[in-house]
């Protein structure tokens, strides 16, 4: 055979395969639910039926010894978080940063709350293209305010089993 011919046959024999190989039930949809996160509104406190945004609102995660930003001074009145999937505990920093306030200034403390979600997993068989997803169930939570107390001032689990993030599943109070 001529090489020339080979150089062609080849590729086009391992892109044909490639193509084939892989079938539309392979590949997971993005409409298909799979692990959700929890998602938080938070509320004033003192209009209960009223939307709050926290002022510059910034959210770290607590793993072992290192932090990990997930949100950086943001201003929603709901969010959404992960859970962990490996563990039954997931801790979150939750700080409030004034906006008048500096953090250069060695007096500046902002507002931080420290929030601990506890739950149950379990894992759920979805299809053979998205494998399994966690589901969490009898959700709770602690709240530990910082050095200024806590911010937030109460809370209410709306749906302690978290199976989709389509709504809320806790009102936070501020």
């Amino acid at each position: 055979m001529n090489r020339s011919f080979l150089k062609i046959l080849v590729p086009s024999v391992v892109l044909l395969m490639l193509i084939m190989g892989c079938q539309r039930d392979d590949i997971c949809p993005e409409s298909t639910q799979t692990t959700p996160m929890l998602i938080l509104s938070f509320y004033d406190v003192n209009d209960r039926e009223s939307y709050k945004s926290p002022t510059n609102l910034s959210v770290r995660s607590m793993v072992s010894d290192s932090i990990k930003t997930l949100y950086q001074r943001i201003n929603p009145d709901t969010i959404q978080i992960p859970l962990r999937t490996d563990q039954n505990t997931t801790t979150y920093t939750f700080t409030l940063f004034d906006a008048e306030e500096d953090d250069e200034d060695p007096e500046f403390t902002p507002d931080t709350d420290t929030l601990t979600f506890t739950y149950g997993t379990e894992e759920v068989y979805v299809n053979r293209a998205c494998a399994y997803k966690v589901i969490y169930n009898s959700l709770k939570l602690t709240i530990e305010g910082g050095e200024e107390g806590e911010w937030i001032d109460s809370y209410i689990i709306e749906e302690p089993n978290i199976e989709d993030d389509t709504e809320s599943h806790i009102s936070i109070f501020f």
